[in-house]
């Protein structure tokens, strides 16, 4: 679009003020009068640097209110970062933070390929605002969200900063989320214990604790639905971190033990393998089992097994989930009224193997 010496004028001086931040993305600018009134020239005329701002993606028109700066004032290639937010770090040997770790490995790797930058963001319970500041801050033009903290993801959603909740979810989340296919995972899981033959499976762990649970164990309950009015019921085995041993010595010492047990978390998985051992029972033996881990942590899932057979595991890869958040980022960037978007990575269940045998 062309424009007239006036609104170039205007034109030049709103792309400082917003490269400058003085007008920081969220911001509304002043109305078309006072801008008028401010440079001294026809409302018309501010009305033509507003659509060009408009159309370069530096701001947005929205009706009632004037035009609001865009994070994409902000750009990856004038070196401004994509933020990683992580707003509880949990304890460092966590299962929770392993995935952290790998998940942010991924992204600066995958970012160096395009030579774009990694911002990371810890909360640790602190304010939304406080967060807020840091993204402005750092000038980063786009954020990846592993938080389920409401008033940060409504800043955010109102800011219009580009955003992708990676790992994490709630019902009615206002963005875009990348996650684990935990219905699928759940499904295939009870599916493979039925197939063989199971009509007692217990579920391990908690249910309502988080949208990953609810889906994994909503996936599993459709698999025996599926399954016919033969099939009770999962046997369910609620736990938290601090009960999952006392639950699991309650669902294995009694009489009528489950056959198959559904432990959809790898330390929950783990930590069966190990009660299950001070019983004197044996995976695959006494009851089968099917775990859940990730792609790189699968070696440390097997050798929980210690020599015997490995129990089949769903598993997914978190570099996949790094480079799907980082392309729907990117889309959102390029195309900020798009639908809000669920995507899922993908999930498969790993099956039995046995120990190779030591004899030649």
């Amino acid at each position: 679009m062309t424009t007239g010496r006036s609104s170039g004028l205007v034109l030049a001086k709103l792309r400082d003020d917003i490269r400058a931040k003085r007008f920081a993305e969220g911001d509304l600018l002043p109305s078309i009068r006072q801008l008028s009134l401010q440079h001294h020239v026809a409302c018309k005329t501010v009305q033509r640097a507003l659509r060009v701002l408009a159309d370069e993606g530096k701001v947005s028109a929205e009706p009632r209110h004037g035009h609001r700066v865009l994070s994409r004032a902000n750009h990856p290639n004038r070196g401004c970062p994509i933020a990683s937010v992580l707003t509880a770090p949990g304890q460092a040997e966590s299962e929770m933070d392993a995935i952290h770790r790998k998940l942010r490995d991924s992204l600066q790797r995958i970012l160096s390929e395009r030579s774009w930058s990694l911002l990371n963001v810890y909360g640790s319970g602190g304010p939304a605002e406080d967060i807020m500041m840091q993204l402005r801050a750092g000038r980063a033009w786009g954020v990846l969200l592993d938080s389920l903290n409401q008033e940060l993801l409504d800043l955010v959603r109102a800011t219009k900063l580009p955003a992708v909740m990676m790992d994490a979810w709630v019902e009615g989340a206002p963005l875009d989320a990348v996650l684990q296919d935990n219905y699928l995972g759940g499904y295939l899981a009870a599916k493979h214990l039925i197939d063989k033959g199971h009509r007692e499976i217990a579920w391990l762990g908690a249910i309502g604790r988080s949208a990953h649970s609810r889906e994994r164990f909503g996936g599993a309950a459709a698999a025996v639905a599926a399954a016919g009015s033969h099939m009770p019921p999962l046997r369910r085995f609620e736990s938290t971190d601090e009960t999952i041993v006392s639950s699991i010595q309650s669902m294995l010492s009694g009489p009528d033990r489950p056959t198959a047990v559904l432990a959809l978390w790898r330390d929950v998985a783990v930590r069966l393998v190990e009660t299950a051992r001070q019983l004197h029972l044996t995976p695959g033996r006494d009851f089968d089992m099917v775990g859940w881990t990730t792609k790189d942590q699968y070696e440390g899932y097997k050798a929980a097994f210690d020599g015997g057979s490995i129990a089949p595991a769903v598993v997914w890869n978190p570099e996949d989930m790094a480079r799907l958040a980082v392309a729907r980022l990117t889309e959102r960037w390029a195309n900020p009224d798009a639908p809000i978007t669920r995507l899922h990575v993908k999930v498969e269940l790993k099956q039995t193997e046995q120990r190779e045998s030591s004899l030649a």
